[in-house]
């Protein structure tokens, strides 16, 4: 199994670096595009607590800041976000940076907290970019599957009992179309299912032992299962 190495995401915010600073380090900003509550205390050695929702909060310490540059903090197991922002002529680049020690068999759980990341990342661009919130429509339904990108293609690490995906897929299926979509990796093939419609149908191409199998599923309320 490769384990892939790249803990950051980046992107590209059509705005000043000034404004982006302010958005990500003034409370009541980084509420609109982020977090349900959050405390910043701005100095080295203050704390930063993030909630999210979806039961996800994050506490840190601050342990390097640049102003309108660089912010870092440190978790209570020593993982380390980075923060860094670069004026370019489009605007800024905002990329964040995670270190830890990830082991093999948790890429998954990589892959998925990368994937938060990306959607809070898209939310930042349009909230600063035109004042849209667009979390509502993250992690509204799933089929009940956790996945993993394996060599450029998304792979499925586990099915979660009473789950439409339940008697269907199996450990080391691989997703190759979702609703006659390509997929080759985790953030899309999670894009795809988790931004539908509770109820929708999904459309699977699947590779299993080298063969391809086409399966028709729907969607459930994301977290949950069948009959619950």
């Amino acid at each position: 199994m490769t384990n892939h190495q790249f803990t950051k995401k980046e992107i590209l915010i059509h705005s000043d670096v000034d404004r982006v600073w302010q958005a990500l380090t003034i409370p009541e900003q980084r509420n609109r595009w982020e977090t349900r509550e959050c405390n910043i205390d701005l100095r080295i050695g203050g704390e930063i607590y993030l909630d999210y929702g979806w039961n996800v909060t994050y506490t840190g310490t601050f342990t390097d800041i640049i102003e309108y540059k660089k912010l870092v903090s440190v978790d209570s197991d020593g993982y380390t976000t980075t923060w860094l922002l670069e004026p370019v002529e489009q605007g800024c680049l905002v990329q964040i940076e995670y270190t830890g020690h990830w082991s093999v068999d948790e890429q998954y759980k990589k892959d998925n907290m990368l994937f938060g990341t990306y959607q809070f990342l898209l939310n930042f661009k349009t909230v600063l970019e035109g004042n849209q919130d667009i979390r509502s429509s993250f992690w509204k339904s799933w089929i009940g599957v956790l996945n993993q990108t394996e060599d450029d293609r998304v792979q499925v690490v586990k099915v979660v009992p009473d789950t439409p995906a339940a008697n269907h897929l199996q450990p080391n299926d691989y997703l190759l179309k979702i609703n006659g979509q390509s997929v080759s990796h985790y953030d899309r093939a999670e894009q795809l299912i988790t931004h539908s419609e509770i109820g929708s149908e999904i459309r699977l191409l699947i590779e299993r032992d080298r063969k391809p199998i086409e399966m028709l599923l729907h969607t459930i309320a994301f977290g949950t299962k069948l009959n619950s």
